[in-house]
């Protein structure tokens, strides 16, 4: 577990996460206020209620493919190696993607909101604004195999060809 800690090829395991996070919080902030102290203004319209088992789903398909990511990453980053498969298969930043495509629109369904639609679009922002140096990070680490996985997987949006 303690490897995991270290430094790999010069990089940590949170990687750009930091600042992509806190490019995100304030509208996640923001989304749960909304929704906590004026819930008539992040209210979807009651009709639609019929999605919330939509949501369940989301939320089901993003907590498997975020808990295959973390598990992955933790296991790849300790041995120092390029994880290429599994989550990391479908797309690059899979911890992301869960939460930007699945589990924020999962509860924006489930509570009948539309503020977490909001912080699901500032997460990806986030995401295509810091990630760049982490890419470059792993390009001097993995050389051509960071490449080649590149050029066929997204960044973020799954089974996209990038």
């Amino acid at each position: 577990m303690l490897n995991i800690l270290k430094k790999q090829n010069e990089m940590n395991i949170v990687g750009q996460g930091g600042k992509i996070i806190l490019f995100t919080l304030p509208s996640l902030t923001a989304a749960i206020l909304v929704q906590t102290y004026f819930p008539q203004i992040a209210a979807l319209p009651a009709s639609i209620s019929f999605i919330k088992p939509v949501g369940y789903l989301l939320l089901l398909l993003g907590l498997i493919l975020w808990g295959a990511a973390v598990i992955q990453l933790v296991t790849g980053f300790a041995k120092g190696k390029l994880v290429t498969t599994g989550a990391y298969g479908v797309v690059r930043n899979p911890i992301y993607s869960s939460v930007t495509f699945f589990i924020l629109p999962a509860v924006a369904l489930m509570t009948l909101t539309w503020v977490y639609f909001v912080a699901s679009v500032f997460l990806y922002v986030g995401v295509m604004l810091f990630i760049g140096p982490e890419e470059q990070q792993l390009t001097q680490a993995f050389g051509q195999e960071y490449k080649d996985y590149m050029a066929r997987v997204d960044r973020l949006v799954p089974f996209k060809k990038p």
